[in-house]
């Protein structure tokens, strides 16, 4: 009963560590995609300071669409092909619609939205390819770490 106690905790601190990471890629590339926007692509002499409240709320949003892949066991391809693909579009619902309650872009302008969606893939991309560069040097290093145990033991 202990074991499953800690084992349980473990593994809700893992998720906690690895939302947190998530939260802060998120965040980092709003801002700086926010930064783009305001002042290259559309300049403006000042961003309204609630949008430093709506950056980490949607990003908080974002973050827990990651729950959606298995930190305790590995998944098939085709299981994480349909993953993939469910997270991308729970994001693209995520900021589209706060976009949209925000005032972020205009419904009516397709332009717009083209560009939101462009970013949504470009951040989606970015964040994605970070966590799993991460994700394998984490294995490589536990993978090393074992190989050092083992030898150790012979």
């Amino acid at each position: 009963m202990r074991c499953e106690i800690v084992n349980m905790r473990e593994t809700v601190m893992r998720k906690i560590r690895y939302l947190f990471e998530i939260f802060s890629m998120v965040t980092a590339c709003v801002v700086i995609a926010v930064a783009f926007f305001t002042t290259v692509l559309e300049s403006v002499a000042a961003v309204e300071p609630v949008i430093f409240w709506q950056i980490p709320c949607v990003s908080f949003l974002c973050s827990l669409g990651c729950l959606i892949y298995p930190l305790d066991r590995v998944s098939g391809k085709r299981e994480m092909a349909i993953r993939i693909v469910a997270h991308y579009i729970l994001i693209n619902g995520i900021v589209l619609t706060a976009g949209f309650c925000f005032e972020w872009y205009r419904v009516d302008h397709l332009g717009s939205v083209a560009v939101m969606l462009l970013t949504i893939a470009l951040i989606f991309g970015i964040v994605s390819a970070l966590s799993w560069r991460k994700a394998a040097m984490d294995a490589k290093r536990m993978n090393e770490k074992l190989r050092e145990f083992q030898q150790k033991k012979e």
